[in-house]
C-alpha cells in the first residue's frame, strides 16, 4: 500500500527554501503597499504648512534684519490717512468678495509645498518624500503653493514681479508714502523664504513713461540662494525709500536695460502702443516664469499710432487752432508771452511752497506728499490732506494769466498723434506673447491699488477679463487693506 500524499503544509514546511522565498514575497508585497497607500494619502492630503522653526538659521536672521533695515529706510511709519478697506476678487470672469486667509507669522505673503528627492527635508530622510516648505529645509525640486497679498498659485518655481514705481502710487489719493513701502516689504517678504532651488525675477517700470520705463534686478530669473536674495535685497531696499529720489532711478547700481526680441514672425502689430506694465510683462515672458504678479497704480492706456498721412493732417489742425486763439486774444488786448510769463511763475511759486511743506513735514519725522504734477496740489482731495497735516492750502495765483471773463489761459500744448484702441487689442497681443514665448501657460496676476474713494468700473472689468484669459487673479486693493493685514501678523509674533 502506497504512503498518503503529504499536504500543501507539509511540503511547504518541508522545503526550507521554498519557506524563506514566500516570506520574503510576502513582506515585498506589504512595503510595497505602504508606499502606494502612503503616496494617495499625500497626494489627496491638503498642502502642509511649514512651521516655524525653533531656531532661526543664519539666513533667515540675515533676512529679518534686511527687513528692519528696509522699514527704517522708507520713512516714518506714520499712519495712513486712507480709510477704505474694500478688496476685489475675480475667479473666471466673475468679481466676488473673497474671505481672507488666516495668514501665518511671516507676514502678509506665505507659502507652503512639497520637496521631492534625495536627502534630508522639512520631514522625512532618504531617498523618500520630504514634506513642508523647501526654504525651511530639504533639496526639493522647488515647487511651492506660493501666496502673495492673499493671491495663490499652485506649484510655482519661477516667479517675477512686476512693480509700478512711479509716483502715481504714492498719490495721497492711493494711501501716500507708506504705499510702496508696504511692497517693496512683502516682496522681500516672499523672496526671502524661496528655497534655493526656486527662481525669481523683479521687473520695476515707470508709467509715466513709454521708453525705456522698464528695468531689471537681472535679466535672467535666478537661483533663490542666500547671496543672490542678498544683493536683491540691497538693489530694492532704496527704491522709493526716500523722496529725494524716486522711480527707476532710486534703483541703484545694477540697473539692466531690456531690449525685446525680434517678434514679427509671431504676429504682433507694431503699431500698438501697451502700457508700460505690459512691455514688462513682455520682459517678464521672456525670462520663462510660472507665475507672474503685476503690481499697479493703473490700468493704462492702448493705442495705435497714427500713418504719416494722419499726423501730418493733426498737425496742420493743431497749427490753424493756435493760430486762430493768437488772433483772438489779440484782438482782446491779450499779449500771450506775457500770459505765459505770469503763468510760469505761478506754478513755480506753488511748486516752492509746496517742497517747503513737504520739509517741514520730513522735518518732523513725517511722510511727505508724493504728486506727479504740480498741478496736483489744487485739487479738493488734495488740499484736504494739506490742512489735516496742519498748513494753509497752496492756492494758485491766476493774476497776469487769464482771459476777460477770469478764466485761466493754459498752454496749447502738442497734438495726440496716437488713435484709441480697445483693451481686447491688449488681451490678445498678451495672448501672441504667451504662444510664442511661453511653453506652457503663465499665470498672470494683477494688483491695482486705489485710492478709498476710487472704485474704476472700466479698469476692472477690462483687468478681471485680462487675468481670467491668463490663468491668474484680480485684486481692488487699499492701502488700509494691507495695513490691517502687517498689524494682524505683527500681533501674531
Amino acid at each position: 500500500m502506497s504512503a498518503p500524499r503529504p499536504t500543501l503544509y507539509q511540503r511547504i514546511t518541508a522545503s526550507v527554501p521554498l519557506m524563506v522565498t514566500i516570506i520574503v514575497h510576502v513582506v515585498l508585497i506589504g512595503i510595497a503597499g505602504y508606499f502606494v497607500v502612503s503616496e494617495q494619502i499625500i497626494k489627496k492630503g491638503k498642502v502642509l504648512e511649514a512651521a516655524n522653526a525653533s531656531q532661526p538659521s543664519v539666513a533667515q536672521k540675515q533676512v529679518e534684519h534686511r527687513l528692519q533695515v528696509a522699514r527704517k529706510a522708507g520713512g516714518s511709519s506714520s499712519s495712513s490717512p486712507v480709510s477704505a478697506s474694500r478688496i476685489f476678487s475675480n475667479a473666471e470672469n466673475a468679481l466676488q468678495m473673497p474671505a481672507m486667509p488666516e495668514l501665518p507669522s511671516v507676514g502678509a505673503s506665505s507659502m507652503s509645498g512639497m520637496g521631492f528627492g534625495k536627502g534630508i527635508g522639512a520631514a522625512g530622510t532618504g531617498s523618500g518624500y520630504g514634506t513642508g516648505l523647501s526654504a525651511v529645509g530639504g533639496s526639493g525640486v522647488g515647487f511651492v503653493n506660493m501666496s502673495f497679498l492673499g493671491v495663490t498659485n499652485q506649484r510655482i518655481s519661477k516667479v517675477v514681479f512686476i512693480v509700478d514705481v512711479g509716483p502715481d502710487l504714492m498719490d495721497i489719493k492711493k494711501g501716500g508714502f507708506d504705499a510702496f513701502k508696504i511692497i517693496r516689504e512683502e516682496i522681500m517678504k516672499l523672496v526671502s523664504r524661496l528655497p534655493p532651488s526656486a527662481e525669481f525675477g523683479v521687473i520695476l517700470y515707470d508709467g509715466r513713461w513709454f521708453n525705456d520705463s522698464v528695468t531689471t534686478f537681472d535679466a535672467a530669473l535666478q537661483p533663490a540662494t542666500v547671496g543672490n536674495k542678498q544683493q536683491f535685497f540691497d538693489w530694492i531696499t532704496p527704491v522709493n525709500a526716500t523722496p529725494d529720489s524716486l522711480g527707476l532711478a532710486s534703483a541703484k547700481g545694477r540697473r539692466v536695460k531690456w531690449t525685446p526680441k525680434d517678434l514679427s514672425r509671431a504676429g504682433i502689430d507694431e503699431t500698438l502702443n501697451t502700457p508700460s506694465w505690459a512691455r514688462g510683462l513682455h520682459f517678464a515672458l521672456e525670462m520663462g516664469p510660472d507665475a507672474i504678479f503685476i503690481i499697479s497704480g493703473s490700468r493704462g492706456g492702448v493705442s495705435h499710432d497714427m500713418s504719416d498721412a494722419e499726423v501730418a493732417k493733426r498737425k496742420r489742425e493743431h497749427e490753424k487752432n493756435v493760430a486762430d486763439a493768437k488772433e483772438r486774444y489779440k484782438r482782446e488786448g491779450i499779449d500771450l508771452d506775457a500770459v505765459a510769463k505770469a503763468r510760469e511763475k505761478a506754478y513755480a511759486k506753488a511748486k516752492a511752497e509746496f517742497e517747503d511743506m513737504n520739509k517741514k513735514l520730513r522735518a518732523a519725522g513725517k511722510n511727505p506728499f508724493i504728486i506727479t504734477h504740480i498741478s496736483r496740489v489744487f485739487a479738493a482731495d488734495f488740499q484736504a490732506e494739506v490742512r489735516k497735516a496742519g498748513f494753509p492750502p497752496i492756492k494758485l495765483d491766476t493774476a497776469g494769466w487769464t482771459d476777460k471773463q477770469g478764466q485761466p489761459i493754459h498752454g496749447f500744448g502738442t497734438p495726440n498723434y496716437n488713435k484709441g484702441a480697445d483693451f481686447d487689442e491688449l488681451i490678445m497681443h498678451v495672448s501672441k506673447l504667451q504662444r510664442t514665448l511661453s511653453k506652457d501657460r503663465v499665470a498672470v496676476n494683477y494688483f491695482l491699488f486705489v485710492g478709498p474713494n476710487e472704485e474704476p468700473k472700466a479698469a476692472i472689468e477690462d483687468l478681471s477679463k485680462f487675468v481670467s484669459r491668463n490663468g491668474g487673479k484680480f485684486q481692488l486693493l487699499t492701502t488700509k487693506r494691507l495695513q490691517e493685514l502687517a498689524k494682524r501678523e505683527d500681533a501674531k509674533k
